[in-house]
C-alpha cells in the first residue's frame, strides 16, 4: 500500500478497491451517510460488491482488471475553449462521465449529437455558469472576464456514490496510485465504480451501457 497519508487521499489499489484515507465522508445518492466516517475505508471498484459502496472482496473471485490508464496531465493542457459574451466555457472531453446535466438543463448551449456541441453565445453568462457548475466530473468549467482561471466553488472533501453511476468526489482530494504517482488535483471529479471504464480510475460513462446497478 501507499505510505502513510498526511491528509485525505484516494488510492486505487491494484485490481482492487479504492483505499480512502483521512476521514472523508461517504454518502449515498440521497445524501445520507453511507456509514460512520472512518480514518480509512475501502470502496468497491469492481462493481460487484454486495455491500456497496464498500468493498466485500468480490474482486478476488470475480475477474476484475483495474489497470489505470487515465492521462496524468492537466485539464488545462487537454481542454477546448468556447468563448461567449462575458464567459468562456472550457471542455475536457477526456474526463467526461456523461451524466448529462449540461444537455438536460441547457440544451441551447450544450447540443447533444451536434458538432461543435457547445455554443457559448446561445445564452447569457448568468444562465450558463450555474449549469456548468453542475458538471460532477469537472469536464466542464468556465472562466469570467479578467482571468483565464476556471471558477470553482470550494467544498469540504466528500464522496457521493451516485445512483447506478460513479463516485462523485469534491474537495480537491488527491488521487495517488499505489506506486506514488499522482493525478492532477481537481475540485470535482468522477471515479469509476462499475468496473468497466476505459479511462480508469475515472468514469467514462460505461455504467450507462453495462447494466451497472447500485
Amino acid at each position: 500500500m501507499v505510505s502513510e497519508p498526511t491528509g485525505p487521499r484516494i488510492t486505487p489499489t491494484s485490481d482492487g478497491p479504492y483505499q480512502v484515507d483521512g476521514r472523508v465522508p461517504v454518502r449515498r445518492a440521497d445524501a445520507t451517510a453511507a456509514g460512520e466516517t472512518e480514518e480509512q475505508v475501502y470502496l468497491c471498484r469492481c462493481g460487484g460488491s454486495s455491500n456497496k459502496p464498500y468493498c466485500d472482496g468480490t474482486h478476488l473471485t470475480k475477474p476484475f482488471a483495474g489497470t489505470e490508464v487515465a492521462d496524468r496531465g492537466t485539464t488545462e493542457a487537454r481542454r477546448d475553449a468556447y468563448p461567449g459574451e462575458g464567459i468562456a466555457i472550457y471542455d475536457d472531453r477526456s474526463i467526461c462521465a456523461h451524466i448529462g446535466n449540461c444537455t438536460d438543463h441547457l440544451a441551447s448551449v450544450f447540443k447533444l449529437g451536434v458538432e461543435p456541441w457547445i455554443d457559448a453565445t446561445a445564452e447569457r453568462a448568468d444562465a450558463i455558469a450555474p449549469v456548468v457548475a453542475l458538471c460532477p466530473s469537472g469536464a466542464l468549467s468556465y472562466a469570467l472576464p479578467g482571468s483565464s482561471a476556471p471558477v470553482e466553488t470550494e467544498r469540504e472533501p466528500g464522496i457521493t456514490a451516485s445512483k447506478d453511476g460513479p463516485y462523485l468526489v469534491v474537495g480537491r482530494i488527491p488521487v495517488v496510485s499505489e506506486d506514488g504517482k499522482p493525478y492532477e488535483i481537481r475540485a470535482r471529479f468522477a471515479l469509476c465504480r462499475c468496473g468497466g471504464s476505459g479511462n480508469k480510475p475515472f468514469c467514462d460513462g460505461t455504467h450507462w451501457h453495462n447494466g451497472f446497478r447500485a
